[in-house]
């Protein structure tokens, strides 16, 4: 399974959304691009693998506390602090 037709869709409607939400679609985009075959050979429906990987990016974020959350390219004005404990 690729995610390329998917990445081309969402690149193109990344160009559509508003010029300050584009980043955050560039964002999603990438992060899917540097996934490799062995990653997405258990899925078997693109979009469930796309969701995956950046709900996998969202945790990963929110859980490093190394992490200062998104890139300065990225400015989340609502950030939440995270109060699950997932340990």
């Amino acid at each position: 399974m690729e995610l390329d037709p998917l990445i081309l869709r969402w690149k193109k409607t990344t160009r559509a959304l508003k010029i300050d939400e584009q980043p955050y679609g560039r964002y999603i985009t990438d992060l899917l691009e540097r996934r490799t075959d062995t990653e997405l050979a258990l899925f078997q429906d693109p979009v469930e693998a796309a969701a995956f990987f950046c709900l996998l990016d969202v945790v990963m974020r929110s859980l490093d506390r190394n992490s200062p959350g998104l890139s300065a390219a990225l400015p989340m004005t609502r950030q939440q602090p995270v109060t699950a404990d997932f340990s």
